[in-house]
Formats: structure tokens, C-alpha cells, sequence
């Protein structure tokens, strides 16, 4: 009788501790590295190579919210400036003035500051809708690399410009996705996030749209520091 009844108990009550342990959250304090990866930018702009960033997470029922700093890479950014010297050369009998200007290159990296919120959308854990803002300040520190020295034009290219009148300073960047657990244990995952990013453009000098739309993979590895 008493093996028949723990037999009847475990048919009953089993499916709800399954239940309850599907509804737990991975972690209430969670901490990892992301870094996403840029697949498509669907306008011209500055594009970004990766943007590996610390993050926490602090989960409240279905939701998680998180925060983290990082830096994102940008390729080196190329522009002309005049040096205030000119040439002068005799061509079809006429002389014809040049104006020398040099090439200049740098990297804009920017240190990002990300936030989000997480919404888990099935009981399993294993998927969530994704929310995220992104505060930008570009590094401007690092000095230029003159890539070529005295290109001859027919006009003058600006004189001293300045970092500032090319790249904005701080830039913001709006994040819309679903992620998933891709691999899990107790206190460790792997995440993958497809998200559709709206950047503002930190370009300036040209003819670039004011904001970028584009598709970025994200791709984290985070450790439960404290579960209920």
C-alpha cells in the first residue's frame, strides 16, 4: 500500500515541480560578455565590426533587466585636409593652379553603454523578446595616421578641420530582437540574439542619412551568480 501511494503521489504532483522548475529563471543576478556582429546595414555609413561589452542582468519574474559598458570598433575613418600649399603647373600654355591636401585616417571606436529589457516568452526559458538602448561616446583620443601626402586638387579641401566637425561626440542606438539559449547548464548559457538596430549615424562630414538601419547578430556567455 505505502509503495502504491508514493506510486500515485509522483503521478500527481511530479508534473507540477516540472512545471515550477520551467517557470524559474536562469538566474536572478546574471553576468556575461556580449558582442554582436554586424550582418547587414541597409544605407551608407560608418559601419561597426564588433561591440564586445560586460553586461548584468538582474531578472524580476518574467523580466530581466540589464546594464553593462563596452567598446564598439569601427574600421578607420578616411578624410582630406588641406595643408595651405599649391602648385603650379603649365598645362595647354596656361598655368594651372593645384591646391595639396593630405589624407588623414583614424578609428572612432566609441565606448557604449547598453540597457535592456528582456521579456521570456515561453516557460522553458529558452526564448525572450529583446528591448535594448545604447548610449555611444566616440574616442577621439588617439592621433591620426597620414595615409598619403600631397594629393593635388583643383579646389582646397578644408583647412584644420577638427575631429568634432567630423564625427559627433555621443550617438544613441535603439535594439529590437528575440534571443534564444542555445546551450545551458545550471550556471552557464550561450546566447544567440538576431536584432534589427536603428543607429544614429555619428558621421557628419558627408552625405550619410542621420540614422542607419541594420541587421546585427548578438552573441553572449553568461555565468548565474545567484539563483532563487
Amino acid at each position: 500500500m505505502n509503495q502504491l501511494l508514493k506510486v500515485v503521489f509522483l503521478a500527481l504532483f511530479l508534473p507540477l515541480f516540472h512545471h515550477a522548475s520551467a517557470q524559474r529563471s536562469f538566474g536572478t543576478i546574471v553576468m556575461g560578455l556580449e558582442s554582436g556582429f554586424d550582418v547587414a546595414q541597409f544605407s551608407d555609413g560608418i559601419r561597426a565590426r564588433m561591440s564586445p561589452a560586460i553586461q548584468a542582468e538582474f531578472s524580476v519574474g518574467r523580466f530581466s533587466f540589464g546594464a553593462g559598458i563596452g567598446k564598439k570598433f569601427h574600421r578607420a575613418y578616411e578624410f582630406y585636409s588641406f595643408t595651405g600649399e599649391t602648385v603650379e603647373r603649365e598645362e595647354g600654355g596656361a598655368i594651372v593652379r593645384y591646391y595639396l591636401a593630405d589624407l588623414h585616417s583614424f578609428n572612432p571606436n566609441q565606448w557604449i553603454v547598453p540597457v535592456k529589457i528582456n521579456f521570456r516568452v515561453h516557460r522553458c526559458d529558452c526564448a525572450y523578446l529583446h528591448l535594448g538602448m545604447v548610449f555611444e561616446k566616440a574616442d577621439l583620443r588617439k592621433p591620426d595616421v597620414i595615409k598619403f601626402v600631397g594629393a593635388e586638387y583643383d579646389q582646397p579641401f578644408n583647412q584644420g578641420l577638427v575631429r568634432t566637425q567630423l564625427i559627433k561626440p555621443r550617438t544613441r542606438t535603439y535594439e529590437f530582437g528575440v534571443g534564444f539559449n542555445v546551450f545551458r547548464r545550471e550556471f552557464f548559457r550561450l546566447t544567440a540574439r538576431p536584432t534589427y538596430v536603428l543607429s544614429e549615424n555619428p558621421e557628419i562630414y558627408g552625405q550619410a542619412p542621420d540614422w542607419l538601419p541594420t541587421l546585427r547578430f548578438t552573441f553572449g556567455a553568461q555565468f548565474a551568480l545567484w539563483r532563487p
